[in-house]
């Protein structure tokens, strides 16, 4: 096994090649290469072989998304914060193409582990929705709808799936400052 090697640094990698390679390109073979050493060892570090170092992948994209979800929100409000955090996720997508589909494969009902990793981006939202003084379920639903909204535009936009000649970078504002105009209304009391 090679000096220093570790769990952590096999599932960077493995991130790593996703993302330059794509995730279909993410084996064990690829991945001892890429690491300097034989397929056989990396069972030390994942006994469950690939499907394991999969599960790996995905929490730690999710993970890293929380991060940099939290980096963007911190000092930040209402508006501001929304704002910030969409265009991190756009961002993470953006610079991550394999990991985040590695991502949308979990499930995350299967383990504790997989629920915590994927409900920390949620309970970010959650926490910024606080200040607009929504009712529990009004949050629920703008909560559902920002991840749609995110996961669904920023899918399309990573496969090249908008050919008319309009900016992607003012659709995405636009439905933003449209899911912020919805918030308002909220608080208005004109739309349950």
């Amino acid at each position: 096994m090679k000096a220093g090697l570790d769990k952590e640094k096999i599932i960077e990698m493995a991130a790593k090649i996703a993302d330059e390679k794509g995730v279909t390109n993410v084996t064990l073979k690829v991945l001892a290469t890429e690491l300097g050493v034989k397929s056989p060892s990396l069972y030390k570090h994942f006994s469950g072989g690939l499907d394991e170092l999969n599960k790996e992948v995905s929490l730690y994209g999710w993970r890293s998304l929380e991060t940099e979800i939290t980096k963007a929100a911190i000092g930040k409000a209402k508006d501001d914060a929304i704002i910030a955090i969409c265009h991190v996720y756009r961002n993470f997508v953006a610079e991550h193409k394999g990991l985040f589909e590695a991502m949308q494969w979990y499930n995350m009902y299967q383990s504790e582990e997989h629920l915590q990793a994927t409900q920390g981006t949620v309970s970010i939202l959650f926490q910024v929705l606080e200040a607009y003084g929504l009712t529990e379920k009004q949050k629920v639903h703008i909560v559902r709808m920002l991840r749609g909204f995110l996961q669904g535009f920023t899918t399309i936009e990573s496969h090249g799936g908008y050919g008319n000649p309009t900016p992607l970078n003012d659709t995405f504002d636009f439905a933003i400052k449209t899911i912020l105009n919805g918030i308002r209304d909220l608080q208005g009391g004109k739309v349950q």
